[in-house]
């Protein structure tokens, strides 16, 4: 079963569309799972913090789980910044049907944004490592899809995102 995993800057989207297509999946009586790196985060305590190594070894335990959900035969719809190359790469090698899609948002659109404080928090140094602020955020080399969420609304990004897995072939018409 597919791993669709959902990257991009904080804000640009990842939680939004993730549950969107998580919804419409379950409505089709699918069967999937969502996996939300901050979710994650929070079932473990809050136990990493944000360096790169952390990040790293977090995203590590999200493929882990979406590995074994899909060879149990259940989709998986995964929300996480996944920042560097390295990762996506590293996802790409060990999760056999990992689809990429890249929410392309620019800085100052998610800064508008800001729905969990990110960047307010950031810019009064009430918080480090931000992706795309203080910590680098890797553009993807070759995702299988882009949304603009910058530039489109949620449900037009959707919209796109639903054609693309209906052909496919992973939503059914």
């Amino acid at each position: 079963m597919p791993v669709i995993w959902f990257t991009g800057i904080s804000g640009s989207g990842k939680t939004t569309l993730s549950a969107m297509l998580h919804q419409q999946m379950r409505r089709r009586e699918l069967p999937v799972r969502l996996l939300d790196g901050d979710q994650v985060r929070k079932f473990f305590e809050n136990d990493l913090g944000y360096t790169r190594q952390e990040r790293i070894f977090n995203i590590s335990r999200i493929a882990f789980a979406a590995r074994e959900l899909s060879d149990c035969g259940i989709a998986v719809v995964v929300a996480n910044i996944a920042p560097y190359y390295e990762v996506r790469d590293f996802l790409r090698r060990k999760l056999p049907n990992y689809i990429q899609v890249y929410l392309k948002s620019s800085l100052q659109m998610v800064r508008d944004r800001d729905v969990q404080g990110h960047y307010l928090k950031n810019s009064r140094g009430e918080m480090t490592n931000l992706i795309g602020v203080d910590d680098v955020y890797d553009v993807p080399r070759n995702p299988d899809l882009i949304l603009e969420t910058g530039t489109e609304t949620a449900e037009e990004s959707f919209a796109k995102l639903a054609l693309f897995l209906t052909r496919k072939g992973i939503l059914t018409p």
